[in-house]
C-alpha cells in the first residue's frame, strides 16, 4: 500500500523539469494535430494520452507552480525596485487601490477595443464586428458610471451597485441581439495562423482570472469594485462566446450546424447568465441596505 501511495505521489508530484518536458510535448503536440487536422494515428493518440497526463500534473502541482512564481516576483528586482516607489508600494499592498487602478485600466481597453471592432466593422463590411462594438460601446459607459461613483465623496456606492445591475438588463438588449445576430445568420469568424491559440489562452485566463477577482472583491466589501469585477465577469463570458465560433470555424468537420446548435446553447446560457447576475445583485444591494 505504502509503495503504491509511494509511486502515485512521483507520478503526480514529479519534479518542475518533468512538468515542463510533458507540458512541452502534450501541449505543443495538440496545436501540431489541429493545425495539420490529422485525427487518427499512433503519433496522434499519444499526444493524446501526454497532454492529458500534463494537464493533470500542472492542475494537482497548480499552488506550487503559483507559489514559486509570486516568490520569484516577490524576489525580482524590477519588482522590488517599483515597490519602492510611492505608486508602486501602493499597489501591491492595498488591494482597494489595486482594484481602482484596474477600473481606469478596464475603460481605456475597453474603449480602443471598440474602436477597433468599429474600424474592423466598416473596412470588412461585417455586421457582427460593428455589433460588436456597440456592446463593447455600452460596457465602456458602465465602466464611466462606476468611476464617477468611484471619485465621487458623497456618492451612496450601495445605489450605483444596484443601479450597475439595471444597467446590466440595458447591456443584455445589445448582447441579445449579437446572439441572435449570431444564431440566425450561423455566423463565425476564424483567426489566422496559430493566433487562435493565443486568444483560446488568453480567453481562459482572463475568464479565470474575472472569477477570482470577483470573489475577492466581493470579500472587500466595496460595492462599487465588486459592480466593476461583475462586468469584467461578462466582458470575459462573451469573449468565451466569440472564441467558441472561431474554434468551432477552425477545427470543426461539421463546421454549420454544430456551430448553430453551439452558439445557441452557449448564448442562451451568457444571456440567462446575466439575467441571474442583474437579479442576483438586485437583491443583495438590498441586503447591503439594510445592513447599513
Amino acid at each position: 500500500m505504502k509503495k503504491a501511495k509511494s509511486i502515485l505521489l512521483k507520478l503526480f508530484f514529479p519534479p518542475k523539469w518533468v512538468i515542463f518536458l510533458v507540458s512541452l510535448i502534450g501541449f505543443g503536440g495538440l496545436i501540431w494535430v489541429f493545425a495539420s487536422k490529422n485525427q487518427h494515428g499512433i503519433a496522434v493518440y499519444t499526444i493524446y494520452g501526454v497532454s492529458a497526463y500534463a494537464l493533470s500534473v500542472v492542475s494537482v502541482s497548480a499552488p506550487k507552480i503559483y507559489k514559486s512564481i509570486r516568490n520569484f516576483s516577490k524576489n525580482n528586482r524590477a519588482v522590488v525596485k517599483l515597490k519602492g516607489t510611492e505608486f508602486g508600494g501602493k499597489y501591491f499592498s492595498d488591494i482597494s487601490f489595486r482594484g481602482s487602478v484596474s477600473i481606469y485600466q478596464g475603460m481605456a481597453v475597453n474603449f480602443l477595443y471598440v474602436v477597433f471592432r468599429f474600424v474592423a466593422g466598416v473596412i470588412y463590411a461585417s455586421t457582427w464586428f460593428i455589433s460588436m462594438a456597440v456592446y463593447y460601446l455600452v460596457l465602456g459607459i458602465l465602466r464611466v458610471y462606476l468611476i464617477s461613483c468611484y471619485n465621487r465623496k458623497n456618492a451612496d456606492r450601495r445605489r450605483c451597485y444596484r443601479n450597475t445591475a439595471w444597467l446590466l438588463f440595458v447591456l443584455n438588449i445589445p448582447m441579445g441581439g449579437m446572439i441572435l445576430l449570431m444564431i440566425k445568420t450561423n455566423s463565425g469568424y476564424s483567426y489566422p495562423g496559430y493566433i487562435i491559440y493565443v486568444s483560446a489562452i488568453y480567453t481562459f485566463y482572463i475568464g479565470i482570472l474575472s472569477v477570482v477577482n470577483l470573489v475577492k472583491f466581493c470579500r472587500l466589501g466595496d460595492p462599487v469594485l465588486s459592480a466593476a469585477k461583475v462586468l469584467n465577469l461578462v466582458s470575459a463570458m462573451m469573449s468565451i462566446l466569440g472564441l467558441q465560433t472561431a474554434m468551432i470555424s477552425a477545427f470543426s468537420k461539421d463546421g454549420e450546424g454544430f456551430r448553430k446548435l453551439m452558439n445557441t446553447i452557449t448564448g442562451t446560457a451568457v444571456y440567462g447568465a446575466v439575467i441571474v447576475i442583474a437579479v442576483y445583485m438586485i437583491i443583495h444591494s438590498r441586503k447591503l441596505k439594510t445592513e447599513r
